[in-house]
């Protein structure tokens, strides 16, 4: 007996190979680059499979616009968005997506189908970066980028939702334990701080003060040009950090080579427009994390201490930086972490067991410093802090801010001088 006569628009259920599998076809209109139909097909062994994925294509389209692309695997799909996204991310940040995809998305979920992921595989990851013993942060950012993945490919319809919104984050309790373990120093502290940095030769002894004084990263430190010092006027513009960019194959056909920075024909491994200037080896002064030409003001201290340096700086300098080793090249950020543990020891706030890399008070506790102290000077003026400092939102500056031991016995205090008339009837 003859079927049901479909209707212009329920699209098309046909026999193929003979009869031995059923074809489900769907126009959804028009590509407006090639004005080509947008054709959607799919085939099952049965009329009634057939027309099944025909009914679930069609409610796609009409939920999403376009049917859901389920044959992407997630490796391949993590691989093209990393490749696209390269051109906005910075390459330490590229960097970092680029190994949580090969080292723990990949090995994991790589070979399933992105519209087959769901929150449960998101889990398995975290589960196993966690059985290799790894550090909860690392499980963390795994986590971020996952969800960076799926979001961009239900935005490009290659998954209806994104599973990662469903899945619980990793860190939970130990998220909170870690954060507090960041501080920030007391007055004490910073007194006997600075009068360490103080006997040190003018170069180091200006540079962990310039930490304190003005709540400058690392990268912006190091990366730090006289062109942008004005000591006249007391300020300082950060208009670059220090970073290390690694280099990419640039051959056309394979060189033989297995690591990029080895080809003869090697580029660096950042987006054609990206703005850098190369200084030396790996090392090269790109745009800061925040908004650049960010004027941060130097407390007149800081200004003579930054004179001294200055006069007395007669090494080379080719590339005009404040700070710099003895051969004018940037300070390797390690060494330049190495010397603040032996700041912390010779301040006795650490003892030299302590002071060894990966362990407590690294140079970041002076810009949590330097927020916490702007923010109780402020009143808690957070747009005024994260402008001096360079976060990027009020957010942010609140997470740096540490409340001082003066400032918890007022809030004490005060609430003691709240709750009195109730707890003289009590």
């Amino acid at each position: 007996m003859a079927g049901k006569k479909r209707s212009h628009g329920d699209g098309g259920l046909y026999r193929i190979r003979g009869g031995k599998l059923w074809r489900a076809t769907y126009t959804y209109g028009t590509d407006p680059e090639t004005g080509k139909p947008l054709r959607w097909e799919a085939t099952a062994r049965t009329q009634s499979a057939a027309r099944d994925k025909l009914e679930d294509a069609k409610e796609e389209i009409r939920t999403y616009g376009a049917p859901i692309d389920k044959k992407t695997r997630v490796e391949e799909w993590a691989n093209s968005w990393l490749e696209t996204a390269r051109a906005d991310l910075d390459p330490k940040t590229a960097a970092g997506y680029a190994s949580a995809i090969r080292q723990h998305i990949v090995p994991v979920i790589g070979q399933k189908r992105v519209s087959a992921v769901r929150p449960a595989d998101i889990s398995s990851v975290r589960a196993a970066i966690m059985d290799k013993g790894r550090a909860t942060s690392t499980a963390r950012h795994a986590h971020v980028v996952m969800g960076l993945i799926f979001e961009a490919a239900r935005v490009n319809r290659i998954c209806a939702t994104n599973p990662v919104e469903d899945a619980p984050k990793p860190g939970g309790r130990r998220k909170a334990i870690v954060k507090a373990t960041r501080g920030a120093f007391t007055t004490e502290q910073v007194v006997k701080l600075l009068e360490a940095a103080s006997r040190m030769d003018t170069a180091l002894g200006s540079r962990h003060w310039f930490k304190f004084m003005t709540g400058a990263r690392q990268g912006e430190i190091l990366g730090a040009s006289l062109e942008d010092l004005n000591l006249d006027d007391g300020y300082y513009v950060v208009n670059w950090k220090l970073e290390s960019i690694p280099r990419k194959h640039g051959c056309e056909s394979p060189c033989g080579y297995k690591r990029g920075a080895n080809c003869p024909d090697a580029i660096w491994d950042v987006p054609e427009d990206f703005e850098k200037m190369h200084l030396h080896g790996a090392w090269h002064l790109t745009r800061p994390k925040s908004r650049t030409g960010r004027v941060v003001p130097l407390i007149p201290q800081m200004v003579e201490a930054l004179k001294r340096h200055i006069e007395t700086d007669t090494g080379p300098n080719p590339h005009g930086l404040i700070w710099h080793d003895g051969e004018g090249s940037p300070i390797d950020p390690k060494d330049d972490a190495a010397q603040w543990r032996e700041l912390l020891v010779a301040a006795g706030i650490l003892t030299p067991e302590e002071a060894v890399p990966g362990g407590p008070m690294t140079g970041h506790w002076a810009r949590h410093t330097a927020v916490t102290v702007l923010m109780e000077l402020t009143r808690g003026d957070a747009q005024l802090v994260g402008e001096i400092v360079g976060h990027s939102s009020a957010e942010v500056t609140a997470m740096y801010r540490h409340a001082r031991d003066s400032e918890r016995d007022a809030a004490m205090a005060a609430l003691e001088k709240a709750w009195l008339p109730v707890l003289e009837k009590s």
